[in-house]
Formats: C-alpha cells, sequence, structure tokens
C-alpha cells in the first residue's frame, strides 16, 4: 500500500488531518484524487473496486476522508459499511461517487451521518469540482482536471460538464485528456511499480500541472496509440462472439479500450474484456454501444451477486470480478440476460 506524501504542513509524525482514497485505473478517478489533495493537502490512497474495503482498512485516523469514483453494490457494501463506521468515530466522511447507488445503500449512509453527494448525471472528478467549487475554481487547472474527467468517461454532453467544457477550446481539452487516459493505460501495464507511478501523476496534477506536462506523457500516448492499432487487428482476429455480445480474453490494463473495440470489431452492442489479473480471478470490463438498451451496471450486479463476488457500474459501462473457474457460466448468464427485453422495450 503506497500514499503520496503527508498533507502539507505538520511534522512527519502527525497522523494526516485529510485523506482521499479513489479509483485508480481511470482518468476520472485520478482527477478526483488530485482535486482533493489540491484543495486539502490529503494523503491518497488509490484503490480498484475488487481492493477497495481492504484498502480503506489501512487508511489511518483522520479529521477528513474522501472516497470518489468507487461504487458499492451488495457483496461490498457490507465491508465498507464496517470501514465507513471506524473512520467515522475519527471525523468526517465524504462519499462522492456517481455510480448507481442501491437507495437502501443511500439510507445507510445517510443514518451514519456520511457527507453523502451522490449522481449519476455527472462523472464523479465533474461532481468533486461541483461540490466544492468555490475552493477549486481559484485554478483554472483544476477546471481542465475536471474536464478531463468528463471527457474521459463519456458523460462530457452532461448539464454542469457541458457548461464548464464550453470555457475552453474543445479541441485543447481532448487533447489533456487523452494524453491522461493515455498515460494510466500505459502506466497500468507495469503490474506492482505502477500505483506508485499512479500516485506521482496526483501529485503533479494536484501541483497544477497539466496533462502534457506529466514526464514522459506524450511518448505513453504516441505508445499507446501505436498498440491500440494493433490490438484492434489482434481483437478482430482472436475475439470469440457469442449471440449478443463479443468477448477476449487479454493481459491488456486498459481493459475497457478492449471491450470498445470488440463493439466495432465484431458489430455487437456490447464487448466484454477478461483479464486474469491475480491467478484464478478475472477482472472483466463491459462496454455498449449507443444503440444497446440494456444496464450493464444492473445485469453486472445482479450476476456478481450470484456468484457471491463484486461486480456494477454505468448503463454502458460496467466491470466485474469472477473466478476463473466461473468463466463459462458468466458467458451463459450474460448472454441469457442480453437476450431479455430491455426495460425501456417493455414501456
Amino acid at each position: 500500500m503506497e500514499t503520496v506524501v503527508k498533507r502539507k504542513t505538520g511534522s512527519e509524525e502527525d497522523e494526516p488531518l485529510v485523506v482521499v482514497v479513489s479509483h485508480r485505473k481511470d482518468a476520472d478517478g485520478l482527477a478526483c484524487a488530485a482535486l482533493i489533495r489540491f484543495m486539502t493537502g490529503a494523503q491518497v490512497f488509490l484503490t480498484d473496486y475488487s481492493d477497495m474495503v481492504e484498502t480503506l482498512s489501512h487508511v489511518p485516523r483522520a479529521g477528513d476522508v474522501f472516497i470518489c469514483d468507487l461504487g458499492l453494490n451488495k457483496t461490498t457494501f457490507p465491508d465498507f459499511l464496517i470501514q465507513v463506521n471506524r473512520l467515522k468515530a475519527f471525523g468526517q466522511v465524504h462519499y462522492i461517487d456517481h455510480h448507481p447507488l442501491d437507495p437502501i445503500f443511500m439510507a445507510e449512509l445517510n443514518k451514519l451521518g456520511i457527507d453523502l453527494y451522490h449522481s449519476t448525471e455527472e462523472s464523479a472528478a465533474m461532481l468533486v469540482y461541483r461540490k466544492y467549487e468555490e475552493k477549486l475554481s481559484i485554478s483554472p487547472h483544476m477546471k481542465i482536471l475536471a474536464c478531463c474527467g468528463a471527457i474521459t468517461d463519456y458523460l462530457d454532453l452532461q448539464p454542469f460538464a457541458r457548461k464548464m467544457i464550453s470555457l475552453f477550446d474543445r479541441q485543447f481539452l481532448l487533447y489533456e485528456a487523452v494524453l491522461l487516459a493515455f498515460s494510466i493505460a500505459i502506466i497500468g501495464r507495469d503490474g506492482s511499480q505502477s500505483n506508485s507511478h499512479l500516485l506521482e501523476i496526483v501529485e503533479d496534477l494536484a501541483s497544477e500541472k497539466l496533462s502534457h506536462e506529466i514526464t514522459d506523457a506524450a511518448a505513453y500516448a504516441q505508445e499507446f496509440a501505436s498498440h491500440s492499432a494493433a490490438l484492434i487487428e489482434k481483437v478482430r482476429k482472436e475475439g470469440k462472439r457469442m449471440k449478443n455480445f463479443a468477448y477476449f480474453k487479454t493481459q491488456e490494463s486498459s481493459t475497457g479500450n478492449v471491450a470498445n473495440f470488440l463493439i466495432g470489431a465484431f458489430g455487437v452492442p456490447v464487448g466484454a474484456a477478461f483479464r486474469e489479473e491475480e491467478p484464478g480471478y478475472y477482472e472483466i470490463s463491459m462496454r455498449a454501444s449507443e444503440e444497446s438498451k440494456h444496464d450493464l451496471g444492473k445485469i453486472m450486479g445482479m450476476i456478481s451477486n450470484i456468484f457471491g463476488t463484486s461486480g456494477g457500474g454505468h448503463p454502458r459501462a460496467a466491470g466485474a470480478r469472477i473466478k476463473v473457474a466461473q468463466f463459462d457460466e458468466f458467458l451463459s448468464l450474460l448472454d441469457e440476460e442480453l437476450s431479455k427485453p430491455s426495460q425501456s422495450d417493455l414501456t
């Protein structure tokens, strides 16, 4: 478990006054961490859905703990609640997220007195910016960073994001967002070393560096673009098609991109990329086309509950973690769910 430099003031022996725990796998999550660090000098923990609870168990006592861009489901919520309750004994816990949230979970968090700021309408970084706009608006760089989070999470046309993006040249923002997203994708391939490198990026962004000012960002982007072109062809040749989706087993860290490549390669509404990040377990990323009427987040949540694992997300972008032994059953269940009429078809 690694963190960036502790808070900006005070001795290193002191407990950090502020902590932020955020998603490590995409630009939206890193943007959240950088925004909070810029505003508070927070100690940063980066994590993923599958090890979120373990990460929270390592968070020390703090006056404020911010948890950002980390969705919850029935499998993870009970242990998440235990950790949140522990942290609440020392200070205020803030949960800022844009993934679908079960009303029962929302009620439980409100009952505990958690500072809950939730909406599925904007990216997590844009929610952080909107909630703390008075403090973050002093830096144009923080506005740009929030826009990058929205663009890379495909939520740039949402009301608040659109308003923010209109303040800048769109092509400039797209360039900054792509540099950040592609850098994260390349760094994610470094295995055990990737977390410390991502923390360095958070520190750079919080120090008001733009994406193009991050060391080697342009080289990372060029490398990822070249790699992606070759990967598109590999996915086309080696991917597999079910009735309602296509899938591919990969060692790529950017599994969301692979899922999108599957949609284009096979002309299907849904793509699913599987990566064995640790022996015996697949991390799954799924993407849906604009034409898809199914809610992938709900489907992933339902299937993961059946398997007793974690999963969930948005209607067009979702993920899950399953055992390798559950692979064939997962494919069948997913194909079955995607064969059913969508909710919009029934109304």
